[in-house]
């Protein structure tokens, strides 16, 4: 069963600076990469990157859909909703999903009312669910 979950809004960009990205999508990113800085691999970034990050959250007794960091970055993308198609042609938007299961299993569920909003936003969602190994 999915138990936690970890989401993020990335704007990868070649030319577009990111503080225009901040301005444009009128949010202040949690991270930003400037395309020509060295990473820590050592190599060069080919690109800008704008990221609003929502770290992992776990599931509630309320909640055990695992959808707790997608509902809110959603939410705290909020004043971004109908700006993302206005971004320059250069810049590729979309959401990263990640969830933690506690088992072997990897299915995870998207509420009607998740998929309205990533669609309002503007963006595709790109999920990976990372499985426990289980026993040996």
């Amino acid at each position: 069963m999915i138990q936690s979950g970890r989401a993020s809004l990335v704007v990868v960009s070649s030319e577009t600076d990111p503080a225009v990205i901040s301005e444009m999508l009128a949010l202040t990113p949690t991270r930003v990469e400037h395309k020509g800085t060295v990473a820590r691999s050592g190599r060069v970034r080919e690109n800008h990157v704008w990221s609003l990050d929502v770290d992992s959250l776990d599931n509630t007794g309320d909640d055990q859909t695992g959808t707790r960091a997608l509902r809110a970055l959603l939410m705290r993308s909020d004043p971004a909703f109908g700006r993302v198609t206005d971004l320059p042609t250069d810049c590729d938007a979309r959401i990263w999903w990640s969830l933690d299961s506690d088992s072997t299993q990897g299915g995870f569920f998207l509420p009607a009312d998740l998929a309205d909003s990533i669609s309002a936003l503007g963006v595709d969602i790109y999920a990976t669910v990372y499985l426990d190994e289980g026993e040996e």
